[in-house]
């Protein structure tokens, strides 16, 4: 059995003098909307295995947060350019080339690719998944490579009451 975590960026910034949209860093809000839901999975014993970013400095940010708050190594943080602005195909081999000895994997990334791969591997279950919101899936497969569209079971999505 796997486990996927999905986690979106948290809120970000919008400022005009930001060149680049992978650029962009945490609002305030996001600094803080992170930490709540790195809480969260750490009163739930949500602890991966592996985490994996996006490289944009909003979803790296959040990947920083979480590790903080769960003991995870921030230099073990892999850094995938792959996942920023992916669709659904692109994160479906992201996802693919994992290696088979992490169990528990922690996302961090982008909408619209990550709402529609939580409908694409679990069926339609989500309209959106909000900045700051941890999705967890199970999937009855021992092998990344074996997962397809459909294999997986929405156990929760945590979204940051506001």
């Amino acid at each position: 059995m796997l486990t996927l975590l999905l986690v979106r960026h948290a809120k970000s910034l919008h400022e005009s003098y930001i060149n680049k949209d992978s650029e962009r860093h945490l609002a305030p809000r996001g600094y803080e909307d992170a930490g709540t839901s790195a809480i969260w999975c750490k009163k739930k014993g949500v602890i991966p295995n592996l985490m994996v970013s996006s490289s944009a400095i909003r979803a790296y940010t959040t990947a920083l947060i979480f590790a903080n708050n769960l003991g995870y190594p921030v230099n073990e943080i892999v850094l995938n350019v792959s996942i920023y602005n992916a669709d659904v195909e692109k994160l479906m081999g992201v996802i693919n080339e994992f290696e088979d000895r992490f169990k528990s994997i922690m996302m961090f990334g982008h909408n619209p690719g990550f709402t529609d791969l939580i409908n694409t591997l679990c069926g339609p279950t989500t309209s959106d998944l909000p900045t700051s919101s941890v999705a967890i899936m199970k999937i009855p497969v021992f092998s990344w490579s074996k997962i397809n569209p459909r294999s997986a079971k929405l156990e929760i999505v945590h979204t940051v009451e506001r």
